[in-house]
C-alpha cells in the first residue's frame, strides 16, 4: 500500500480508549511518546497528533491479538506501508507497527517494539543502558505509562520542538535520581544532545 499523507491521516485514540482497548492484555505493555508525558503530569499540554503505546519485541503477536480485528497493522518504510505479519517474529520485523482503520481510512494507534527483560527495560538504541521496570513504568490512573525519564531519553537524540516542550513541562517534576540518570543516559547514548546542557 503506497502511503498517501493526503489520505491516510490520524485520528488517534485518547488515552482512555487505549486503556480499555488494552485492559487485560497478558502482555507488559505502556502508553509512550508524548501522551506518556502529559499523562504522568496530569495534564494536556499540547495537540498531540498520534498516540503511541509500547511492547517488547516477543509480546507483539499477544498485543496485536487483543486488538478488534478491523484495525489493520502495518509498517512503514520507503514511503509505503506494508501489513505486519501475525506472527511479528521475522528478521525484518519493523520498529513500529500503525495501525490503520480502514472504515474512516485513519490511523488510530502506533504500537512501538522495545527491548528488555523480566527485571529491566533496555534502551533500543543503545543496550548498556536499562532500568528497572517499576522505574521504566508505572501505573498511572489505571493506564501503565512509560516514565518521563524514559520517554525524554527517546526524545533527546534529535529533540523537536515539541520534545523542548515535553521536557520544559517534566523535567523539574523528576525524581532527583531520574533526573540523574537521564543525564548520564543521554551522555553515553548521545552525546552530541543538545540537552547535555539541561539534563
Amino acid at each position: 500500500m503506497r502511503y498517501d499523507p493526503q489520505r491516510h491521516v490520524w485520528a488517534p485514540l485518547s488515552v482512555t480508549e487505549v486503556g480499555t482497548l488494552l485492559t487485560g492484555c497478558p502482555v507488559t505493555w505502556w502508553l509512550s511518546g508524548g501522551w506518556a508525558i502529559d499523562h504522568w503530569c496530569g495534564t494536556v499540554s499540547r495537540p498531540h497528533g498520534d498516540i503511541d503505546v509500547s511492547t517488547l519485541r516477543p509480546s507483539l503477536p499477544t498485543l496485536l491479538d487483543r486488538l478488534p480485528d478491523r484495525l489493520r497493522p502495518v509498517a512503514a518504510g520507503c514511503g509505503h506501508r506494508r501489513r505486519v505479519a501475525p506472527a511479528g517474529r521475522s528478521p525484518g520485523q519493523p520498529q513500529t507497527a500503525q495501525h490503520l482503520d480502514p472504515g474512516p481510512d485513519r490511523f488510530v494507534l502506533q504500537v512501538n517494539l522495545e527491548d528488555g527483560d523480566d527485571e529491566v527495560w533496555r534502551y533500543r538504541r543503545d543496550a548498556r543502558i536499562d532500568l528497572p521496570w517499576d522505574r521504566a513504568v508505572t501505573l498511572v490512573r489505571s493506564v501503565p505509562t512509560g516514565t518521563p525519564a524514559t520517554q525524554l531519553l527517546w526524545k533527546s537524540q534529535d529533540p523537536r520542538p515539541v520534545d523542548d516542550h515535553d521536557l520544559n513541562l517534566a523535567y523539574d517534576m523528576l525524581h532527583p535520581t531520574d533526573r540523574r540518570w537521564l543525564g548520564e543516559a543521554i551522555r553515553v547514548a548521545h552525546p552530541s544532545s543538545p540537552w547535555l546542557t539541561v539534563a
